[in-house]
């Protein structure tokens, strides 16, 4: 296959069309099964944050569940029941018997921090209270029980129904008690009822963190957890930093990482997937839902997402991507080959076509075109073979035009004699040969007298027979090599080259006179023609064409004004 060749580029382009069909396809392929792939990671993303919300919801039912139990606990009530302090009554065990259930529920839970029984009397004054300090549970002395009554955890349980409870936000603790101060943490307290009365609340203080993390003990790896409350300030973040701004007056949004969350907080949507950076600018996709806290009539929620990383989500894009490539890479040399053989086919009868068109291109007439082919090859042939013809035809016709007009562009169109720049041209070759020979070079400036009366008196047509016919005569009685030209009107010149003296033109000058000795016939009319001679020798009266032409003619009209029908001697 040539280089260069119609073979070759054919099969180039067979192949590329072929190969970029393939890549489209193979592109096309690869963003609809990234965009499939990477939208079923997103929902695959969307329902394990869902689930996540209905485990995290189920977990909170089972804190208020817990709350509930010790609640209902006989002794919560009649500890609320009976007056403090009074004699007979059976409040230290009753104390005792709420301890020893207050630590009971702590040990079974590592994530709580803290158990309190508070009456709805005395400004909400701790009646029992149970803390986690470290793996030790410690009750608190009476003497140090506080007055909780003006917190929403008391009061606003104090205002549920029985069987209900309240849930507080996630917040960070500022209790009185250090084992938990600056934690992070959340309450759910139930109401204390006896026979329609509510007596006060048990509350249960939750740690955030180890709750949060043993609601995703379940999930798989490489998933980061996000939780923000009803106002976006950040409640659970991969970065700790991030978390509760606004306990420590700066506050950090979810709407600045998640624009998009800002619809979660207007309730406009309930769920949403989208693309953030993480805190170390790699790409992540995010998805949230909004989960209902509390009571309806609240209104309260709270933000939970799960994010992972793009490389993670698009999981087996590159798997993919390679495996398209290299079902790409055999589709374009199969293309490839295909091309060639194709090309093969289609150039073999193109190659004749290709000779035949050297062979018309060297003035060679063309043999062997497959014109008897029925197909396009034989009608590409056939069309070869009529333009191969126009072609000769055109070219037979372009030559003699061209030398139509070659030959009127350097003759007088009347006489046929070379014209003043044919002239001009000779002369001046005859020139350089004299000069490598050292011969003399004659010129003749003929001129006609009194043309004008002939072309006057008997009209311009009878005044151009009369220049054919002297023409005829100037050219019929020159020597071989010698040149006749008509300079315009009635003027004429003669070139006579290699003289050896400057006496030898006489003779010619001579020769020409006599001619003009004898009357034109024009239809049987005799016309009386004269004509004065002017002569210039070379190199003696000039050394270029102008001043030899300029010399001869100077010398002819000295040969008028010494009288007409004459010439000057050389």
């Amino acid at each position: 296959m040539r280089p260069g060749g119609i073979a070759l580029r054919l099969s180039l382009l067979l192949a590329a069309f072929s190969v970029f069909a393939a890549g489209l396809a193979s592109h096309y392929t690869f963003v609809s099964s990234r965009a499939m792939m990477t939208e079923r990671a997103e929902r695959y993303l969307l329902s394990t944050t869902e689930v996540l919300a209905r485990h995290l919801h189920a977990s909170l039912q089972s804190v208020s569940q817990d709350a509930l139990v010790l609640a209902t606990h006989a002794q919560a009530r009649a500890l609320l029941e009976a007056p403090r302090g009074e004699p007979g009554r059976p409040q230290p065990a009753a104390r005792e018997a709420m301890a020893q259930a207050f630590e009971a529920m702590l040990a079974a839970h590592p994530g709580y921090l803290q158990v309190r029984l508070i009456t709805a009397q005395e400004h909400g004054l701790e009646q029992v209270r149970v803390l986690r300090q470290g793996e030790v549970l410690k009750r608190i002395p009476e003497h140090d029980l506080r007055e909780k009554g003006h917190f929403p955890y008391v009061f606003e349980a104090l205002a549920q129904p029985a069987g209900q409870v309240y849930l507080s936000e996630f917040a960070v603790s500022h209790d009185d008690a250090p084992e938990v101060n600056d934690m992070p943490s959340f309450t759910v307290s139930a109401p204390v009822v006896s026979q329609g009365r509510t007596l006060g609340v048990v509350a249960l203080q939750v740690a955030a963190r180890p709750f949060l993390q043993n609601v995703m003990s379940n999930l798989p790896g490489g998933f980061q957890l996000y939780m923000s409350n009803r106002w976006g300030d950040w409640l659970m973040h991969p970065d700790a930093s991030q978390t509760f701004g606004f306990d420590h007056g700066q506050r950090v949004f979810i709407q600045d990482t998640f624009p998009e969350a800002q619809g979660l907080l207007s309730g406009r949507v309930q769920s949403l997937v989208t693309r953030a950076n993480d805190p170390y600018g790699e790409p992540l996709a995010a998805a949230f839902v909004r989960l209902p806290l509390g009571a309806e009539v609240d209104q309260r929620f709270l933000l939970l997402g799960l994010a992972q990383t793009l490389s993670v989500v698009e999981g087996d894009t590159p798997v993919l991507g390679r495996s398209i490539f290299q079902v790409l890479l055999l589709v374009c040399l199969a293309a490839l080959l295909l091309a060639v053989l194709v090309s093969r086919v289609v150039t073999e009868p193109l190659k004749a076509m290709a000779a035949a068109t050297r062979s018309l291109g060297k003035g060679q007439r063309v043999m062997g075109l497959p014109v008897e082919r029925r197909d396009e090859i034989g009608e590409l042939a056939r069309s070869f073979q009529h333009m191969e013809e126009q072609v000769w035809l055109q070219m037979s016709q372009l030559r003699s035009r061209h030398n139509a007009m070659d030959h009127l562009a350097h003759h007088d169109p009347l006489t046929g004699l070379p014209n003043r720049r044919l002239v001009e041209a000779r002369l001046a070759d005859a020139l350089d040969r004299a000069d490598r020979s050292g011969l003399v070079c004659a010129v003749l400036f003929v001129d006609l007298d009194h043309f004008k009366n002939i072309n006057d008196g008997l009209g311009h047509e009878v005044g151009d027979a009369v220049l054919r016919a002297v023409a005829q005569r100037l050219s019929d009685d020159l020597r071989v090599g010698d040149l006749v030209g008509r300079m315009g009107g009635d003027e004429f010149v003669v070139v006579c080259e290699g003289l050896h003296g400057e006496l030898d033109a006489d003779p010619i000058a001579a020769k020409l006179q006599a001619q003009f000795q004898q009357p034109v016939l024009h239809h049987g009319l005799p016309i009386q023609v004269h004509a004065s001679v002017g002569i210039s020798l070379y190199p003696r009266d000039g050394h270029d064409v102008r001043s030899l032409l300029s010399d001869a003619d100077a010398a002819m009209y000295r040969a008028k004004q010494g009288g007409r029908n004459s010439r000057p001697a050389a």
